[in-house]
């Protein structure tokens, strides 16, 4: 868990979080959003660098390529990412990955808390009703951008995902 908050805290915004995403968890594969480099698995990273115009959609993005540059962009407009588990849960079945997610929303909530963000929007399907009920439980609903799910961008949700992140950006 430490090596993903170590790397996530290094691009974490200087005034204030304006837009918080919360994730799922780092992937099984190795990889995370705040890692330096891609892996060649890096769809979170990849397809929300395209949504916010800070990596062309046509173009490719090689493994290896050096993220640190789209970070920095990406902290200066006041976006951070946090995971509702730091213990990968991709590669889970469901039943054990809502296990850990609902062990890990108390922790979630006080990141939250401490971080403070204007706003909130929830990426990938199966975590979207779970973790926007603690947030209103907890008295931080009116912050949820989204009212419906954001689609995970992989396996064909690439663009939808795009699509939706913008137009929730934009209405701010």
């Amino acid at each position: 868990m430490s090596q993903y908050i170590l790397a996530r805290n290094k691009f974490k915004p200087y005034e204030g979080v304006k837009f918080l995403l919360i994730a799922e968890s780092p992937p099984a594969s190795g990889g995370y959003f705040y890692f330096d480099r891609t892996t060649g698995r890096d769809s979170l990273f990849r397809e929300t660098m395209k949504a916010l115009g800070m990596f062309p959609e046509d173009k490719r993005m090689p493994k290896g390529f050096d993220k640190r540059p789209l970070l920095k962009e990406f902290q200066l407009q006041g976006f951070f990412v946090v995971d509702a588990s730091y213990e990968p849960v991709d590669k889970l079945r469901t039943r054990e990955k809502k296990l850990i997610i609902t062990k890990e929303i108390p922790r979630l909530i006080a990141d939250i808390r401490k971080l403070n963000p204007e706003t909130i929007i929830i990426v990938k399907s199966s975590l979207f009703a779970p973790v926007k009920e603690a947030l209103e439980k907890a008295g931080l609903g009116e912050k949820i951008l989204n009212r419906s799910a954001l689609p995970f961008p992989s396996h064909g949700n690439q663009k939808a995902y795009r699509q939706k992140l913008r137009e929730l950006v934009s209405a701010v």
